[in-house]
């Protein structure tokens, strides 16, 4: 005799599907930040030199943690009976821009250092 199918919670099925709705917003969220970060306030693209990649790096892990923040909201908005996509889209566009200002200051106080 086999054993009975397992199923899921439903809530594990509503919080399965917001971690994958921003798992493909994290996308959009990395392409705008790393545009900011390659085009400095003059307009023209520059790569970064080798010495500025481990501090690089080292951003990019702070901001996609910070991200987390987004999904984390959500699912509890979500769990609260707030369930909608423009929940969802205000919570990206708020994190976004708290991040935009973030990147900065992470890299005005890296260029302090380095000078």
């Amino acid at each position: 005799m086999g054993e009975p199918p397992t199923t899921q919670p439903s809530w594990l099925l509503v919080l399965r599907s917001i971690m994958l709705r921003w798992e493909r917003l994290r996308i959009l969220y990395n392409l705008v930040l790393l545009g900011l970060v390659l085009l400095p306030i003059g307009g023209s693209f520059q790569l970064p030199r080798l010495r500025e990649l481990p501090v690089l790096a080292v951003g990019a892990v702070l901001a996609n943690l910070c991200y987390l923040a987004g999904p984390l909201a959500d699912a509890y908005l979500s769990w609260l009976g707030l369930r909608s996509r423009w929940v969802t889209a205000g919570l990206f566009a708020g994190g976004l821009l708290i991040s935009i200002p973030l990147v900065y200051m992470f890299g005005f106080s890296y260029a302090l250092m380095m000078s």
